[in-house]
C-alpha cells in the first residue's frame, strides 16, 4: 500500500463532513450561553475532535470495516485508546481548573464510545438513540454546562432539537441503507440491475447527509456571527 493511499484512508476515516455537525452542537451549546469562554469552547473542541475523529471512529472501523480501509487493526486500536485518553485528560484538566463537577460528564460520554462503538454488551445500545443522545445531545449540553456550570430550560431545548437532528441523520445513514440492502438480497435474486439501483441510492443518501451537515455548519456560523457581531 503507498503512503498516499494510507494518508487518503486515514482522511476518509474522518467521516468528513460528519464532523462538523458534531462541531456545531458544541458551538450552539457555547453560542446560547449567557457569558462565552472561547478557551473552554477550544476544550470542547478537543474533546470532541478526540473523542469522535479518533476514538469513535477507528473503533468503529474494527467493527465489519464499514469504510473498508485497510488501515492495520493495531493503528486502529492505538488511535481509539489515544482519543479516549485525550478526552480524559482533557475533562481531568477542566474539572481541576474549571469545576469538579465536570468529572459527572466523563463516565457517561467514555461509555457511549465503548459501548456504541465497540458494541460492547451483544450490541445492545449500538442504535439510533445511543448515537443520538451521544452525539447529538451531550455534546450540546455539555458545551452549553462547560460555559455556565448549569443547566437551563434554553439549553435543554436546544438538546432536544439536536437529538431530533441527529434522529435524522441516523435514519438517513442506517436504518434506510439498510432498507436498500435488504431489497436487494430479495431482489437481487432476479433482478441484474439491483446493484446499480443500490449504489445510486446510497450516494443520494450520503449526498443528503452532506447537505444536512452543511446546513447545519452554515446556520451555526450565522448564529455565531449575530451573537459576535449584533
Amino acid at each position: 500500500m503507498g503512503v498516499k493511499s494510507l494518508r487518503w484512508q486515514y482522511l476518509r476515516l474522518m467521516h468528513f463532513p460528519l464532523p462538523l455537525c458534531v462541531f456545531s452542537f458544541a458551538t450552539l451549546g457555547a453560542v446560547i450561553s449567557p457569558r462565552i469562554y472561547p478557551d473552554r469552547l477550544l476544550w470542547t473542541y478537543l474533546i470532541a475532535f478526540a473523542s469522535l475523529c479518533l476514538a469513535s471512529y477507528s473503533f468503529d472501523e474494527l467493527r465489519g470495516r464499514p469504510l473498508h480501509t485497510t488501515i492495520p487493526e493495531n493503528h486502529l486500536r492505538a488511535l481509539g485508546w489515544t482519543g479516549i485518553s485525550a478526552s480524559v485528560l482533557a475533562g481531568i484538566y477542566l474539572a481541576i481548573t474549571v469545576s469538579p463537577v465536570l468529572l459527572a460528564w466523563i463516565p457517561p460520554s467514555g461509555f457511549v464510545i465503548l459501548a456504541y462503538n465497540m458494541e460492547l454488551f451483544k450490541g445492545r445500545f449500538h442504535n439510533a438513540t445511543t448515537f443520538a443522545l451521544g452525539w447529538g445531545g451531550i455534546p450540546t449540553l455539555g458545551s452549553f454546562f462547560l460555559q455556565t456550570l448549569t443547566i437551563n430550560l434554553a439549553a435543554t431545548l436546544l438538546a432536544a432539537a439536536i437529538v431530533v437532528f441527529s434522529f435524522a441523520i441516523w435514519t438517513l445513514t442506517h436504518d434506510l441503507r439498510g432498507e436498500i440492502d435488504t431489497f436487494q438480497d430479495v431482489a437481487g435474486k432476479v433482478d441484474g440491475d439491483v446493484m446499480a439501483i443500490r449504489r445510486s441510492a446510497r450516494r443520494m443518501i450520503w449526498k443528503i447527509t452532506r447537505i444536512l451537515c452543511y446546513s447545519m455548519t452554515l446556520f451555526t456560523i450565522a448564529l455565531s456571527y449575530y451573537r459576535f457581531f449584533p
